[in-house]
């Protein structure tokens, strides 16, 4: 797998988002989840706390700025905008 390193701060987000405005989908939620336990040994469990109560717009500064720093997200949406 190619660019492993991003995996953490790209399951963070997908977690988080995922936890927001009461929209949970549960298979999401066990996937994320399984990943953090299992594969990138983290622990979600202070995310739920980060994330209890907040809504995806109070969160997504947030995650853009945790996604900027640790992969090449933004670069890889300005670049789709393009195509």
């Amino acid at each position: 797998m190619k660019n492993t390193k991003e995996l953490h701060a790209l399951v963070t987000a997908v977690y988080c988002i995922n936890k927001t405005n009461g929209n949970e989908d549960k298979n999401i939620t066990n996937l994320c989840r399984y990943i953090f336990l299992r594969c990138i040994n983290g622990n979600p469990n202070m995310l739920d706390i980060l994330c209890s109560g907040k809504t995806k717009e109070e969160l997504l500064p947030y995650l853009m700025q945790i996604l900027e720093e640790e992969t090449k997200y933004k670069k890889f949406m300005e670049k789709q905008a393009h195509e």
